[in-house]
């Protein structure tokens, strides 16, 4: 089955398309509890930090705001709710194996609110200390997923990556975030979002499962004339603030979330090719299911 003959009706709305530069942080500890916890601290930091996460003192937030009201106002802090996210790929894995020079993720969820469902599409690598990926979001009215909402160079991007046969849900992300936006020590041309997730990861034979306890800094905004060396200046200079308060908690990483989940099946795949691929063909193609064990591992 080739991903772009896939037809479904797509709903009118504004199309994103952009690069997604991010630095990611693994919270430390023994537990999902104390991993939480440290989370939340840090997350406090970060509200009351002036010196660098500046979220208030800085347009766009305060302009035209009277004084006594922003001495008192809350930071701009967006809590979601609580969000399933499926990751979906071939049989082959194509995208997701460590040995692939080009990478790729292509995950969907329903948007509560819009009836509809949310596709994006990251292109790009692992391994780099500033993970650069292109981000491509569009809006679907029903599950499945669809290469055809992209600009021809796109979609093609997406079948080389990731392959031209059916891709099926293999990984289930489920959990809650919180973000904030700031400017790194009050630069108005330079809008970064630092957001601190809880995420609980599962494989589809269910012998995979993964606490991510995350935070990532990730670049919304810049003026036309900053330059690269100066986003990446900001962003060291923010993964310093946090290394300097909170080395024992966090460490960096310089990979996606569903990186070991899918290095599982990719192990499954190479040990049992046979049972992987009739596991696989098993699945059905517009929801998650979870087979029974086997001795994969």
């Amino acid at each position: 089955m080739i991903a772009r003959k896939n037809k479904m009706r797509i709903p009118h709305e504004k199309r994103e398309d952009g690069s997604e530069d991010e630095r990611k942080y693994e919270v430390l500890g023994i537990n999902w509890l104390e991993r939480v916890t440290r989370l939340h601290k840090i997350f406090a930091h970060v509200v009351n930090c002036n010196s660098h996460f500046v979220t208030l003192n800085a347009a766009p937030h305060t302009e035209g705001y009277d004084p006594e009201l922003l001495s008192t106002a809350k930071p701009p802090i967006e809590t979601l709710a609580l969000r399933t996210r499926f990751y979906m790929a071939g049989k082959k894995l194509k995208g997701y194996r460590p040995s692939d020079k080009k990478k790729g993720e292509l995950r969907i969820e329903e948007k509560t609110g819009k009836a509809a469902w949310q596709q994006v599409l990251k292109l790009g690598g692992d391994g780099s200390r500033t993970l650069k990926r292109g981000e491509h979001k569009r809006l679907l009215d029903g599950a499945g997923y669809n290469f055809n909402v992209y600009s021809k160079d796109i979609a093609a991007q997406a079948e080389d990556v990731l392959g031209k046969r059916l891709l099926k849900r293999l990984v289930r992300l489920q959990g809650q975030s919180e973000k904030i936006l700031y400017h790194p020590e009050g630069r108005q041309d330079v809008l970064f979002e630092i957001k601190f997730d809880q995420v609980k990861g599962l494989t589809f034979d269910g012998q995979k499962k993964k606490d991510l306890i995350e935070i990532e800094i990730e670049v919304k905004e810049r003026g036309s004339n900053v330059s690269d060396d100066e986003i990446e200046t900001m962003l060291n200079k923010s993964e310093d603030e946090l290394m300097k308060n909170f080395a024992d908690d966090i460490r960096p990483i310089y990979h996606s979330k569903v990186s070991e989940l899918f290095q599982h099946l990719y192990g499954w795949m190479l040990q049992d090719p046979q049972g992987f691929g009739r596991a696989f063909d098993a699945l059905p193609a517009r929801k998650w299911a979870e087979m029974a064990p086997h001795n994969s591992q």
